[in-house]
């Protein structure tokens, strides 16, 4: 009869152990459960005591499972590669450095605690949160319901309210029609990973995309709503963004369909272009006098002296700025060209040049390409699921740029959602493309192809 003792029987965990693992597993649960809450408390302003009760139990359930992973038997987290953290560094460090030459010191260090300590935090949390399939889902899923709540607020708001301005309609609910459209800029272009196959997402049945197509169309309806024509450009810039990158991962099914892949970009243009002549000619009508036309009313836009007056600024200061914030200039801006609306530069580079010099930008752009190249790197993997997730990245970066080249929305609850959505997909990207490199079948795999290319030289 064999001991207990044997070393070839198979070892039992203790109590300690299955303990902890209980209490990794509550822990995992609550980040989660309070990621969902905080995120939607973001997008839905005037909440601020909820949103930071929410803030502060994720925060704290997040570093508590870093700890676990650190010192404990916790599942370990990885860490992001160093090209992608590094550039962050860079861009938060040269920000928060501005302080120290900043024309307002005490608007920088209030908008450096603000934006900067406050994304980075996010950041934190949705990274660490999107530990599971299941877990991503949740947070994908309840950053769609939130969209759709905001979406039928102000669908309601404007057909119930007899004309009502919708920046004052949206004002309280997400920050205003730039910050709302920006949102849907973000927000679009997750939603197709909802198809995904469980656990992911929901799978490809008929109530899941008759859910998909409704929340789709709703998000574009509220974005017209919006009056902002921005939101147009960004949405065809991320479709063709889409569409390309989609034909050259999946060469062989576009092969197999070319007509259902170029009927179906060339019908999504073919909206927002109506939808973008639509809001234009809307805004035309409400900004200037009747008889003003459309080319008039795009050549009369204030951005124009505002970017002109904006470079006589920044020459002023080329390389280090006059300090992080995005009204930095804001007294100054609305003397000199005496509109109340032209407080900052209304364009994200510009204004981070304003603010942070050339440095700054420098650092804002390695930013935004180490987050692509990483989404690239998705991209590329055999893992069909994987390789979604780097093309969603890849376009939620097009469509947040191009929406924000005519105005700065990486502030306030903008910023946050950034972060949140960008630390979602690039956490749960990195450990579900560890996942799939640690299992026998891809190890072997990659051997064999590793031997092949040494063969071949």
């Amino acid at each position: 009869m064999l001991r207990r003792t044997d070393p070839t029987l198979p070892l039992h965990p203790s109590r300690g152990t299955i303990l902890r693992a209980r209490i990794f597993a509550l822990l995992q649960f609550s980040l989660v459960f309070w990621a969902c809450i905080y995120f939607a408390l973001i997008a839905v302003t005037g909440h601020t005591w909820f949103r930071s009760l929410a803030f502060g139990f994720a925060l704290l359930f997040a570093l508590w499972l870093v700890l676990g992973s650190l010192f404990s038997d916790n599942e370990p987290i990885p860490i992001p590669d160093t090209w992608l953290w590094a550039p962050i560094a860079a861009w938060v460090g040269w920000s928060a450095a501005s302080y120290f030459w900043s024309v307002h010191p005490a608007y920088t260090k209030a908008e450096i605690g603000t934006e900067i300590g406050w994304g980075v935090a996010t950041a934190t949390i949705f990274y660490v949160a999107a530990r599971s399939a299941v877990a991503f889902r949740a947070l994908v899923t309840m950053a769609a319901l939130t969209g759709a709540f905001l979406a039928l607020v102000a669908i309601h708001g404007i057909l119930a309210g007899g004309g009502i301005d919708p920046e004052k309609l949206l004002q309280p609910q997400h920050g205003g029609v730039g910050a709302f459209s920006t949102f849907i800029a973000l927000l679009l272009p997750l939603l197709p990973l909802l198809l995904a196959p469980r656990p992911i997402g929901y799978g490809t049945g008929p109530l899941p995309m008759a859910g998909f197509i409704a929340l789709f169309a709703l998000l574009l309806v509220a974005a017209r709503v919006t009056e902002n024509r921005m939101i147009w450009l960004a949405l065809a810039a991320g479709f063709v963004t889409a569409a390309a990158l989609a034909a050259w991962r999946w060469r062989g099914r576009l092969a197999r369909a070319p007509l259902r892949w170029t009927a179906t970009v060339a019908a999504l243009l073919l909206l927002v272009g109506v939808l973008f002549v639509d809001a234009t000619v809307q805004r035309a009508k409400t900004d200037h006098r009747a008889d003003t036309t459309l080319a008039q009313a795009i050549k009369d836009d204030p951005r124009f002296a505002l970017w002109r007056h904006s470079f006589e600024r920044i020459a002023q200061r080329p390389w280090a700025g006059f300090g992080f914030g995005k009204s930095i200039l804001r007294t100054e801006l609305q003397g000199e060209l005496g509109d109340p609306m032209l407080a900052h530069a209304h364009n994200l580079f510009v204004s981070q040049w304003l603010q942070t010099g050339a440095i700054g930008v420098l650092a804002l752009c390695a930013m935004f390409l180490a987050f692509a190249w990483r989404y690239a790197a998705f991209m590329r993997s055999p893992d069909g699921t994987l390789a979604a997730i780097g093309i969603v990245g890849l376009v939620m970066l097009a469509t947040f740029i191009v929406k924000n080249l005519t105005d700065d929305f990486l502030i306030r609850p903008t910023s946050k959602e950034f972060w949140a959505l960008n630390a979602l997909l690039v956490g749960y990207g990195l450990r579900l493309q560890r996942a799939r490199m640690a299992s026998p079948a891809v190890a072997t795999a990659t051997r064999g192809a590793i031997r092949a290319r040494s063969f071949s030289r």
